[in-house]
């Protein structure tokens, strides 16, 4: 089986976190034997993804492949655009839902428009990969599949970090923000700084911390060493970053968003709160006050170790070619 994937996002030298999760998947079907390939889109903005109609079909032309597997809704076009090929589009969130400011609210036409051509886009695929059951439930199509990304447990698991092996101190307790600030208004940043600031009224030592485009090896680092994680986004699909903190036994605290309640609502030391500073903060003082790592939840993400889902994404494939 030959399968070429088309991706905006991939990992570089200058940025190693970008589009791992694509990296991993691609990675963990070819130890299935499938022969994968890569078609990487270059450039920036809107023009990148229609360039990339010419680069899909050079890239169809130059191999005899089965399926176009594309990730994101906008990759999605440019494969349908490019070849008749069976095509797989794995939506993941906020290319369906559209673009939000940073205090979570919409831009009308821009939201509308996202979950337009994504409809119509799930209609004209051979198959659907949705990161969660709300994220198919509004994409309407009944070819859909609903297969969150994996975990790669050979870096993400519970191990004793010291805080000063990551730059922190000792003496202080510190929340990691579940993204990176300048990602996107979606992700709430100040949502979180708000919280964070109610928070400190009663722990003035207290810490807020980012990461911005750390490698994955780095990135478990800070899980196993900072006390809790907090997710204020507007919209997720399934995010790996929660997946990732349950895999090193992280407490978390996050809004209901994606697939996140379904992961957390069991495991004690987690909370879902409504996206209001008050709540958030008094959450995050419950994690910091309890002061203890999870003890389930490396076992609640055993489902998502990469070879399992490679293996649910295989029979996508298999199921369009029979």
């Amino acid at each position: 089986m030959m399968v070429l994937h088309v991706v905006g996002a991939y990992p570089t030298q200058q940025n190693p976190s970008e589009g791992i999760f694509i990296c991993t998947q691609v990675e963990s079907l070819t130890r299935l034997g499938i022969d994968v390939d890569v078609c990487r889109l270059k450039g920036t903005g809107i023009a990148k993804y229609i360039k990339g109609i010419a680069e899909v079909r050079k890239a169809v032309r130059s191999r005899r492949y089965d399926i176009v597997h594309a990730h994101y809704m906008y990759s999605g076009w440019t494969a349908r655009l490019a070849t008749v090929l069976p095509l797989v589009v794995s939506f993941m969130g906020n290319d369906v839902y559209g673009d939000c400011n940073e205090w979570g609210k919409y831009r009308f036409p821009n939201r509308v428009l996202h979950g337009l051509f994504s409809r119509l886009l799930s209609y004209a695929t051979a198959h659907n990969v949705a990161k969660n059951a709300g994220l198919a439930k509004y994409l309407r199509a009944k070819t859909t599949t609903i297969i969150s990304n994996g975990v790669d447990f050979d870096i993400f698991y519970p191990r004793t970090v010291a805080k000063r092996e990551v730059g922190l101190k000792e003496d202080e307790q510190h929340v990691l923000f579940a993204g990176r600030p300048s990602a996107g208004g979606y992700k709430r940043y100040p949502l979180a700084e708000a919280a964070f600031e109610l928070v400190r009224k009663s722990n003035p030592s207290a810490q807020l911390v980012t990461l911005d485009r750390r490698p994955q090896q780095e990135v478990a680092q800070f899980l196993n060493a900072v006390d809790c994680l907090l997710l204020t986004s507007a919209h997720e699909g399934s995010p790996n970053i929660i997946k990732e903190a349950l895999a090193c036994n992280l407490p978390i605290v996050s809004v209901d968003v994606g697939d996140v309640a379904e992961r957390i609502k069991e495991l004690e030391g987690c909370y879902i709160v409504s996206d209001e500073p008050t709540p958030i903060a008094e959450a995050v003082k419950e994690v910091l006050v309890r002061g203890k790592r999870l003890s389930g939840g490396y076992a609640a993400v055993d489902e998502l170790a990469l070879a399992k889902v490679a293996r649910r994404i295989q029979s996508v494939y298999e199921r369009i070619l029979s």
